[in-house]
């Protein structure tokens, strides 16, 4: 019996780990999102067995102060109940690739919060991960709140406009089932490495996305529409189909 508490358990990450998780019978499923408190957090904290650390703010346009509440804050008192308590209770923080680059502050405040779980694992001994991701795409996501791929797809579908700047840009993305599996198999196999890359990355442009998207407007009623060998058309056709479904059905 595993206690597993997600935190930022009613995010886009946080919503699709959980359904998986419960579809063992042997997890119970502790969640912690942004309206609960303090206390509330030790209360559950103590009671897990691992922690997945989703909950952070990822908005673009959030203040510094944010940043740094809802990221290093979150984190630093997280580890201080652990430290307070003397638990080793293992963590995977989930991070991003900006906090490589630092070029922002939500990069920066990411990396002050892997920072501080690092020290933790060090320190005691405890099992820890850290998942570095690039964007991520998939079923659940929200439009127009920090994701292209989720806002480009509501756009097309709705018959609005999809702006463009730059078609080359390159961009790196990953699946969030493929995410939610690997985290998965941490809670069930470990792993050696504090520092942990997603298995499935797939890279593109912004101008093959837009031709994507366009193309699965122009196909979405259409029967015999197949993808074949190309695993990340496949997955960005099954998340449009998603938004496509719960749009219409409105």
């Amino acid at each position: 019996m595993h206690n597993i508490l997600v935190t930022g358990s009613k995010g886009f990450i946080g919503q699709n780990l959980i359904k998986k998780l419960q579809q063992d019978s042997q997890n119970t499923v502790l969640e912690f999102t942004r309206g609960n408190t303090l206390l509330e957090l030790e209360a559950l904290v103590l009671q897990s067995d691992f922690i997945y650390h989703i909950a952070g703010e990822v908005r673009p346009k959030s203040s510094d102060a944010e940043f740094k509440s809802s990221n290093v804050t979150l984190t630093q008192n997280l580890v201080n109940i652990l430290e307070r308590n003397g638990k080793k209770t293992p963590i995977l923080l989930v991070s991003t690739i900006h906090a490589k680059l630092l070029k922002s502050e939500y990069g920066k405040s990411k990396r002050e919060s892997e920072l501080l779980v690092e020290k933790y694992a060090k320190k005691h001994g405890a099992e820890c991960f850290i998942y570095r991701l690039p964007h991520v795409f998939g079923e659940g996501c929200k439009a127009n709140y920090n994701s292209v791929v989720s806002t480009w797809i509501y756009n097309t579908i709705k018959g609005l406009e999809v702006n463009v700047f730059d078609t080359s840009i390159e961009m790196q993305y990953v699946y969030v089932q493929d995410i939610v599996n690997d985290f998965i198999s941490i809670l069930e196999v470990g792993n050696r490495e504090l520092y942990i890359n997603p298995q499935n990355v797939y890279e593109t442009t912004l101008g093959e996305l837009v031709e994507y998207l366009g193309e699965f407007k122009n196909n979405i009623e259409n029967g015999q529409y197949a993808i074949k060998n190309n695993e990340f058309k496949e997955k960005l056709f099954q998340t449009y189909k998603d938004y496509w479904r719960k749009i219409n059905a409105k």
